[in-house]
């Protein structure tokens, strides 16, 4: 179990089925440490409402509240769709490769598209299933950037769980994540109550490959935490 997640939606993004308090609630249940909601950006349909993020403070006793959102690609902006006056209250920014963008691009282009929000936006803190069939990436020149501005690559539990990512496309991730050094956080991407902080999925090809332990953000919650800390100043300057 992840003992603090850090991609997890409520209803206030289109995929979601559940509240956040009914989602910090099963993360107190189960014993996990900490829950970052990241519900995506306004390009997806995202509800980005500016209350949630400036009254919401620790609704469920127990369980810390991360306040997070899954931006997506703007590619005629070369930017992110994460209103501005949001960030200032955000402990994590998500970037991935979404539906919003036309499939069948090609790896180049997708590889270019991402590297240019990386390059233009420090305050972006994980790139979410880089291992998304749908929108094929260069998994070396995506880790050494991210590697170069602090940034983890995702390996998302529920890609693996759904069978929306094959298993060999994934071990090319976590391979190549081990060949550059980069980081990698170990993510629930939880829809559903039942989701929430599983790794089951993709724990088994972590040890298949002897992932280092150094390099799993989310091995444990104090270096989780201490990852989100972190990268606080990028998001303030």
């Amino acid at each position: 179990m992840i003992h603090v997640d850090l991609h997890a939606h409520t209803f206030f993004s289109n995929c979601g089925i559940h509240s956040h308090v009914e989602m910090l609630t099963r993360a107190r249940d189960l014993g996990m440490t900490a829950l970052a909601l990241t519900d995506h950006g306004p390009e997806l349909g995202g509800r980005s409402s500016g209350i949630v993020y400036d009254r919401l403070h620790d609704p469920v006793e127990g369980v810390r509240y991360l306040k997070g959102m899954e931006c997506n690609i703007v590619p005629h902006k070369k930017t992110i769709d994460l209103p501005v006056e949001l960030l200032k209250y955000l402990d994590v920014v998500v970037v991935g490769v979404h539906p919003n963008l036309e499939k069948g691009l090609g790896c180049e282009t997708y590889t270019r598209m991402l590297l240019e929000v990386i390059e233009n936006h420090p305050c972006i803190d994980i790139i979410a299933h880089p291992n998304d069939p749908n929108f094929p990436l260069d998994f070396e020149r995506v880790a050494v950037a991210a590697k170069r501005r602090g940034i983890a690559l995702e390996l998302n539990n529920s890609k693996t769980m759904l069978k929306r990512a094959p298993d060999s496309l994934t071990r090319s991730l976590v391979e190549t994540c081990i060949n550059v050094g980069c980081r990698m956080v170990v993510c629930s991407d939880a829809h559903a109550l039942n989701e929430l902080g599983r790794d089951d999925a993709v724990r088994p090809i972590l040890e298949e490959l002897s992932f280092p332990e150094e390099l799993e953000i989310t091995a444990n919650a104090d270096r989780a935490l201490a990852f989100i800390e972190s990268r606080r100043e990028a998001k303030r300057g």
